[in-house]
């Protein structure tokens, strides 16, 4: 089993989505935060590496330049 990556749901970085602070209290789900798009939630798409190389494979050109690492 490969290496699991945290996806932006946004723009599809896998470099830059990291935990952000939570201050609402114990209850409320973990947020993230990522740094490329500016995007907050809770909601983040899973994959493993070598699938997410196959999804990036098969972008097309206009695609490619929406979801830019």
């Amino acid at each position: 089993m490969g290496k699991t990556l945290r996806i932006c749901p946004k723009c599809k970085s896998s470099h830059s989505l990291r935990p952000a602070y939570n201050v609402s209290g114990w209850l409320a789900p973990e947020m993230f935060r990522c740094d490329n798009c500016g995007y907050i939630g809770s909601f983040y798409i899973e994959m493993e590496e070598e699938e997410y190389k196959r999804f990036r494979d098969n972008l097309s050109d206009e695609e490619e330049n929406q979801y830019s690492l």
